[in-house]
């Protein structure tokens, strides 16, 4: 008997008999670090998905793990430094009950970084899903084909079906290879081990955070990523910190009581010239797996002087809360 009938059959029955698969819970404790570390930098962005990050569901008939293409930047192959030299990268937010959602964005090269970007969202089936964009920032219509052809490469053909006035910017039509976008892939990125953890965060699941400094260029930006352990970048962090700082501690805490973790990080200032008093910035976990910066709160918090140490911050913020 052929063996995907068969497998198709069993798949069938199982689910006729009402099997199920229960959801664990294996929930890490909450991770509060404090260590000194110095290091290098240069400014990047990734671009993020800001649609609901739910899990996928696997076709019954098809062998395709859905689950491998979400929370995953996904870049040009032929692209390098993503976004500095510009480029196309898509992120599929969420596949579920046959429907696919996701976004896609161009970024034009420097000095200008023009920029398109659309949301999109569709029907899949097997290998391959059929979209049609949606919202797009300059007012282009079009389609969106996307085919899984493994783990490490995913295809998409643009096509442009009606174009707006506004043609400063629109995302190219054609073929294009992706592959998740990597740390390995950002020119000058060194990464500052112990400022780095596997975290379970909530919606996100047990995945990586990652302090590093960018050290291509003439200034040394620090910047935050969630990734896998194999380093596919799956969220940046968007700070507001100076050039050259050291980060001296992260803290993943729910400091505004939605059960949501939230995350502390403290650096201090180590630019020739500077105070080197600490700087504070909370991250705000909400509840599509994003994080928002209350750059209010941040600076009340670092004027008050409460930024010294993780307790101080937690306290400070718990206390504005209630």
């Amino acid at each position: 008997m052929n063996k995907k009938i068969l497998l198709t059959i069993i798949t069938v029955s199982c689910l006729a008999a009402g099997c199920q698969k229960a959801a664990q819970s294996d929930r890490l404790q909450e991770t509060e670090m404090t260590t000194v570390s110095s290091a290098p930098d240069v400014t990047i962005s990734i671009q993020s998905s800001k649609e609901n990050l739910s899990q996928a569901t696997v076709e019954t008939e098809s062998n395709t793990n859905y689950n491998q293409y979400l929370k995953k930047n996904w870049i040009r192959s032929t692209d390098t430094n993503f976004p500095e030299n510009g480029g196309l990268s898509i992120v599929i937010s969420s596949i579920k009950d046959g429907k696919i959602k996701g976004e896609i964005s161009a970024v034009g090269s420097g000095p200008a970084y023009n920029m398109d970007s659309s949301g999109f969202e569709g029907r899949v089936e097997k290998d391959t899903a059929e979209c049609e964009l949606v919202d797009d920032s300059r007012g282009n219509k079009g389609t969106v084909r996307l085919i899984f052809k493994s783990p490490g490469i995913l295809e998409a053909t643009v096509a442009i079906t009606e174009r707006s006035e506004d043609n400063i910017m629109t995302l190219p039509e054609g073929i294009f290879e992706f592959a998740p976008d990597n740390l390995k892939n950002i020119e000058g990125f060194q990464p500052i081990e112990e400022q780095s953890f596997l975290v379970d965060l909530d919606s996100w699941g047990k995945v990586k955070f990652v302090s590093g400094k960018l050290t291509a260029g003439d200034h040394i930006p620090t910047v935050f990523y969630l990734t896998d352990e194999d380093g596919n970048i799956f969220y940046q962090f968007n700070t507001t910190f100076p050039y050259s700082v050291v980060v001296e501690a992260v803290s993943f805490k729910d400091l505004n009581s939605d059960g949501l973790k939230d995350i502390v990080i403290i650096v201090s200032d180590q630019y020739e010239g500077s105070s080197g008093l600490p700087i504070a910035n909370v991250c705000f976990q909400q509840e599509d797996g994003t994080f928002m910066t209350d750059y209010q709160l941040c600076q009340e918090l670092n004027d008050s002087g409460n930024n010294k140490d993780i307790k101080t911050v937690a306290s400070y913020i718990l206390n504005k809360k209630q």
